[in-house]
């Protein structure tokens, strides 16, 4: 490792400013790739983002300032909410810069920051003035398994202010996540209208999610990254009900030993079709149905959505349309084949109990099938 830090060392030393830096470390970049393509079965692709709010695709619709304050209370009725929950990301001005680009991108919605009691009154009037709704809470003492209690907690209050400001829709969002593309918000309303829910009970509209990290065979394991839906319907999800002590989760190399952790996304999901009445019966049959009849799950790039967490420089490889393993996603073409198709898996989960995580499917039909 210490070489490397030497030849990053190296380039600060000789540079004369940031630009300079920032060219070379590029550079270096491009013919690392350059020799790694050679000898290797891959090819090496970069991306990147700005971390000011600049918008990569520019919006269909005029800014309308009637919807900006929280005062305009006659359009809330026909426009969706866009929550975005969490702690404020004060690296690179990340969670103020988003919101200032979703103004831009997304003017049509109402746009609240669901966070917590410690965000100074400095930083709330700065959010303010773009026309954002804060809501603040007090955090769980309990954070529960990978912090849901917290972003459970946080997504209610921002749901709750939602409805309250009357909107029927909204778009469940992360501060340390951004969408570049523009109408975003539209794009899903226009999914739910392109794809009408069935007879599925009291849930009166499907849920718009990623495919980062919807999981084609962990059953009830959808994204919860980015959600969209009809607001009572996400109340229902996102209902104010904590995890206790006895909920736990850790880290599994054994993919039987993982499904038996607290996932989140998982113990959210189940938690809801309880709610609902639904019986589970821990198929995949059945989690590819629910699939199919009650949600629209979109690949993250059709809305430019980056999440610069963890090893975020080649986040991609965790989203490839060829991941045959356990642990593959679903992305948008696997979800029209389910729904359109009404596929159903060539594999059972006690085929896949004995696995390691990320190990390939044992059924090569499968792998053609997903």
């Amino acid at each position: 490792m210490w070489k490397w830090e030497w030849i990053c060392w190296f380039i600060s030393l000789i540079s004369r400013n940031p630009t300079d830096r920032v060219r070379r470390i590029r550079r270096l970049i491009e013919r690392l790739s350059r020799e790694a393509d050679q000898d290797d079965g891959w090819w090496h692709v970069f991306r990147q983002y700005p971390k000011q709010a600049v918008a990569s695709t520019v919006s269909v619709h005029q800014p309308d300032n009637t919807t900006r304050g929280p005062s305009s209370s006659s359009t809330s009725q026909v426009v969706p909410a866009i929550v975005m929950q969490g702690p404020v990301i004060d690296q690179d001005d990340m969670t103020y810069e988003t919101l200032s680009l979703y103004r831009r991108t997304m003017p049509k919605s109402r746009l609240i920051l669901s966070t917590w009691n410690d965000l100074d009154d400095a930083a709330r009037r700065r959010f303010e003035a773009l026309g954002v709704t804060v809501v603040t809470g007090e955090k769980p003492q309990l954070v529960g398994p990978h912090n849901l209690n917290l972003q459970i907690t946080s997504t209610h209050n921002g749901l709750q202010a939602a409805k309250a400001l009357g909107c029927r829709y909204a778009m469940k969002t992360r501060a340390d996540s951004r969408i570049h593309m523009a109408d975003a918000d539209q794009f899903c309303l226009d999914l739910l209208k392109q794809y009408p829910i069935g007879d599925s009970g009291r849930q009166t509209q499907r849920f718009v999610v990623t495919d980062f990290a919807t999981r084609l065979y962990v059953p009830y394991h959808p994204s919860d990254m980015m959600m969209f839906g009809a607001i009572d319907d996400l109340l229902q999800y996102w209902s104010l009900d904590l995890c206790g002590p006895e909920l736990t989760f850790r880290l599994c190399d054994q993919f039987n030993e993982m499904l038996q952790q607290a996932t989140p996304e998982i113990v959210l999901c189940r938690r809801y079709f309880d709610r609902l009445g639904v019986s589970l019966d821990d198929t995949l049959v059945q989690w590819w149905q629910i699939l199919a009849d009650r949600f629209v799950v979109i690949d993250r790039n059709m809305i430019d959505l980056f999440w610069p967490k963890y090893n975020y420089n080649v986040d991609q490889r965790l989203g490839m349309v060829w991941d045959t393993g356990n642990m593959a996603l679903c992305h948008f073409a696997q979800w029209m084949q389910i729904h359109s198709r009404r596929l159903t898996p060539s594999i059972t989960l006690d085929d896949l109990r004995p696995q390691k995580v990320h190990a390939p499917l044992v059924d090569s039909q499968t792998r053609s099938a997903a």
